[in-house]
């Protein structure tokens, strides 16, 4: 059986050095497989991915029919660093640290965040969006999702979001979207996302967002444009609000 290297987002080190853990693969695309290991989303993509913050990464050149083996349903196991999908085996050489956006303030972890005083706003906001759409990750979802990444570095008002999504997200939506929610909270995203977030809050010169808006915009049939939604909502909610305001637009 060929061994495919591959290099692995320091999100994975748990699961992919600890001891066999079995899961399942969750879906096949053409440039990722998404598997649930350990109750946590395992991506696998090949060097034209999106590059989310729970992915390993082939090495260059693996591309063709690099997941033509696999399918959703197949056994999945990670551990000793290694990643089974099927027939593939991804052997971790190497590992990469996700970014969040310039000014992100590290978030609470999840069993803090729970006390975090709520706002009816967000919770409205996040019960009316979470699921909202077909697919694997719903347009209402990547809007949240662009929504939290834009916040990040205004945790008054990130915070009571993130608990409000992150406490409705596993009953009202995909496995899939809700760990990219997860991982959104806490300011990490493809770097595509990151881009605009970080011009929009004037952390780049003054071109930058002409530049990379069109590759966030080209993110699968609808991501782009609902992340990009949820960016701009953040930008316009920060520019209107003072520091420590929990008001919703």
């Amino acid at each position: 059986m060929t061994v495919t290297p591959g290099a692995a987002s320091t999100l994975l080190r748990p699961v992919l050095t600890g001891s066999d853990t079995r899961g399942r693969v969750v879906a096949v695309l053409g440039r990722c497989v998404y598997a649930a290991v350990s109750g946590e989303l395992v991506a696998v993509e090949t060097a034209g991915g999106h590059r989310l913050p729970c992915s390993v990464l082939l090495a260059d050149g693996i591309e063709r029919g690099a997941f033509a083996s696999v399918r959703p349903g197949d056994l999945a196991t990670a551990g000793g660093g290694w990643l089974r999908l099927g027939a593939l085996q991804v052997a971790v050489r190497r590992w990469w640290r996700p970014a969040a956006p310039c000014d992100a303030v590290p978030v609470l972890p999840y069993r803090d965040l729970t006390g975090t005083p709520r706002h009816p706003g967000w919770d409205r906001l996040a019960l009316s969006l979470l699921g909202l759409g077909p697919g694997l990750t719903p347009a209402g979802d990547d809007l949240l999702c662009g929504l939290l990444v834009g916040l990040a570095g205004r945790p008054d008002l990130r915070d009571p979001l993130a608990a409000a999504v992150l406490t409705h997200a596993a009953r009202r939506t995909t496995f899939l979207s809700a760990e990219l929610l997860r991982h959104a909270a806490a300011g990490l995203a493809a770097p595509a996302v990151l881009a605009v977030a970080d011009a929009l809050a004037g952390q780049d010169d003054d071109d930058a967002l002409a530049r990379c808006l069109p590759r966030l915009l080209a993110l699968g049939h609808t991501s782009g444009r609902a992340l990009a939604q949820g960016l701009l909502l953040a930008a316009g909610t920060v520019a209107r609000h003072p520091v420590g305001s929990l008001e919703v637009a």
